[in-house]
């Protein structure tokens, strides 16, 4: 569904569409049953002949769907997602300081995304508060190098 997604938002030719996406596949959403009912698939033409299965969701379907269960930070990526989809980024500092490094590094990726910056910037991978904070998860045994 990612890989849907993602060549759909290429198809748009549009950065805020492509931004909402970015966030959308760093979230647990794609995938899920209740999230594919507000997708819509289709095989769009590539220039040489090829065909590409694409994928276009509804996101404020998606946002006003009461049966669907989010996590705190799943919703916080939609309302972002959606607000870019809409042209009308809201201000990071609220999401931002929320999330984990990861997150966070996904959320600055898709607004350089939106605008337009993609290619030009790009977010560090890391930095020496990131690298005291894994080797004190690597000696109390927890994160991704433990």
């Amino acid at each position: 569904m990612a890989d849907a997604l993602t060549a759909g938002a290429q198809a748009s030719r549009s950065e805020l569409t492509r931004a909402a996406v970015h966030l959308l596949t760093g979230s647990g959403l794609p995938g899920r049953g209740d999230f594919a009912r507000h997708t819509t698939l289709a095989w769009t033409p590539g220039p040489v002949g090829e065909r590409t299965l694409t994928a276009q969701v509804d996101l404020a379907a998606l946002r006003d769907d009461d049966t669907l269960y989010l996590t705190g930070a799943d919703e916080k990526l939609l309302t972002l997602a959606l607000s870019y989809a809409q042209g009308r980024p809201v201000h990071l500092d609220a999401y931002l300081n929320s999330f984990g490094h990861q997150t966070a590094r996904r959320v600055l990726e898709a607004h350089l995304i939106g605008m337009g910056a993609e290619g030009f910037l790009s977010v560090a991978t890391g930095g020496p508060e990131l690298d005291k904070l894994n080797a004190l998860h690597a000696e109390l045994g927890i994160g991704d190098d433990a």
